[in-house]
């Protein structure tokens, strides 16, 4: 952890000037673990699941970090071992440069970079003026292993890795004026060599696009959206117009639709590919072994439709098939963030050119039938709440990055990533664990995705000890002035007292560690 936050939290203190303060919402706030009911939680750890990989218990205590290197997301295999990434390209786009897995000591175990040669980069493996990249973004899995971690699950050595990666191409079909960043599948063998690969470009006819949502993509950088074409001025080597912009992919694994019936639930195969595409407001599942989309939620909403069951996504992340043993298993789980995204005709929301032209201003988490694509729970704010916050429009958001995991125990620990805010609720919305990350002076100021992890992936470790956490009424929780003295609210009970002093000393000492805030990718 570092300095400056442990001794923050050690003396009590609150976290101050998240990126999120510019945006309204309140500068000063606990973090940690805010709250916690061990009896109903599904105790675990907590792998941070971007940046440093970082192990944390459920009362936020740090248990194990990995310097130096920078998964995105990290991911956990039973004998202490994690997938993660080691730096990023500067000329790309979220691309890492190796992907690897070490062993509980650190030690590497397997790595991928053979996705693309570019000019030598220092510090990096090189020939001939040349180093191989990954180019690896936003997912990858080790087949045989479900998509996040499972009590009992096998445990994926030397086994095959799907793995979400970049390529730079043309396609006058999508864009004729300039360089796309395209995502591309690999399966790779345990001597990192490529043994199949699927490219969402030579499919593109496939995705359920009409006329008007390839006018809109031809017309990127579009001059109704400065956001979205904030790429366009400055195209690195490895940069461009990310047109699907996929930021997730998993084996659809083992499940009860093609057990009951492989041949009309051929779509549902363990061994086809799952995946879903950010800016066209559409997820999909290819096949394997013929490389056709075979089924698809998106990209029309339109009521009538099948997917209208389901109802208008916005930039969702986190699509997956819920692994075989959990409950809900079979069903789909995944965050639709909000906030804006989709092709087709303008609108007020892209009155120029149809570029993101589909707008919301909350989030929400969704499991549904994949083959009757009815909703089947579903934590929404707005459906959830009742009362003054809810009626005030109090909003569940985050309209970048983010996650949902179901647990053993049918409980959901959901990421909002871009409060870096990690939360588990009951199949009946009751919050039994919050975390908010204390990590926040690390450039970036999101968190892509967390992980709960059960303790026995990590057998080198103690158990930790589990401490209920019971947050006070906000009523009470006070700062003191700089004198050190506490507001008379007239409120009848004890004030919440932070130790301030401690506090302000570590300020002192390490507040020259802090980094800048930079504008994430989404």
């Amino acid at each position: 952890m570092n300095a400056f936050w442990l001794k923050v939290c050690m003396a009590g203190a609150v976290a101050l000037g998240m990126a999120g303060a510019a945006q309204a919402v309140p500068s000063t706030f606990p973090t940690g673990t805010v709250k916690y009911d061990p009896s109903r939680a599904y105790n675990g750890y907590l792998l941070i699941g971007n940046g440093t990989p970082r192990l944390v218990d459920m009362n936020g205590n740090l248990v194990k970090e990995w310097f130096g290197f920078n998964g995105m997301p990290n991911k956990a295999l039973p004998g202490g071992r994690i997938l993660t990434g080691t730096g990023t390209w500067k000329d790309g786009q979220q691309d890492t440069l190796a992907l690897i897995e070490l062993d509980s000591g650190g030690n590497k175990l397997w790595e991928f970079r053979n996705g693309q040669q570019v000019p030598a980069i220092p510090g990096q493996p090189s020939g001939e003026g040349k180093t191989w990249i990954a180019r690896q973004h936003h997912d990858f899995q080790r087949k045989g292993t479900p998509v996040y971690p499972v009590p009992g699950q096998a445990d994926g050595k030397g086994g095959v890795t799907l793995v979400l990666a970049h390529i730079n191409e043309r396609n006058d079909n999508i864009n004729k004026g300039i360089q796309l960043v395209s995502d591309i599948f690999y399966e790779v063998d345990a001597s990192g060599r490529i043994i199949w690969q699927w490219k969402a470009s030579d499919h593109v006819d496939e995705l359920g696009f009409d006329e008007a949502a390839f006018k809109a993509m031809r017309q990127y950088p579009p001059k109704d959206n400065p956001v979205a074409a904030r790429h366009a001025a400055t195209v690195k080597p490895g940069g461009g117009y990310d047109w699907l912009h996929v930021n997730c992919l998993s084996y659809v694994g083992p499940n009860k639709w093609y057990d009951e019936d492989p041949v009309k639930y051929a779509a549902f195969h363990p061994d086809n590919v799952l995946f879903n595409s950010r800016d066209a407001n559409l997820m999909a599942i290819v096949d394997r072994k013929t490389g056709k989309i075979v089924w698809r939620l998106g990209p029309d909403f339109r009521p009538g439709t099948p997917d209208a069951r389901v109802g208008q996504i916005v930039g969702a992340h986190g699509a997956h098939i819920i692994p075989e043993g959990l409950p809900g298993e079979g069903n789909l789980l995944f965050f639709d963030n909000g906030g804006t995204a989709g092709y087709g005709e303008p609108n007020p929301a892209a009155p120029l050119t149809g570029f993101h032209n589909v707008k919301r201003d909350y989030s929400r988490v969704v499991e549904f039938n994949p083959v009757t694509k009815e909703i089947v729970w579903e934590y929404d704010w707005f459906k959830n709440h009742k009362g003054i916050l809810g009626h005030h429009n109090f909003k569940f958001f985050s309209p970048f990055v983010s996650y949902a995991q179901r647990l053993p125990n049918g409980n959901t620990m959901i990421t909002e990533g871009d409060m870096e805010r990690v939360f588990e609720l009951t199949p009946d919305y009751e919050m039994v664990w919050e975390y908010i990350l204390p990590y926040n002076n690390e450039p970036g100021g999101i968190l892509y995705r967390a992980y709960r992890v059960p303790y026995e992936f990590f057998p080198q470790l103690p158990k930790p000890e589990e401490v209920s956490v019971t947050p006070p009424s906000n009523g009470f929780f006070q700062l003191p002035n700089d004198k050190g003295e506490y507001a008379k609210t007239g409120m009848k009970g004890d004030i919440v007292k932070v130790n301030m002093a401690g506090a302000s000393a570590a300020v002192e000492e390490e507040g020259e560690d802090e980094q800048p805030q930079g504008m994430h990718s989404y």
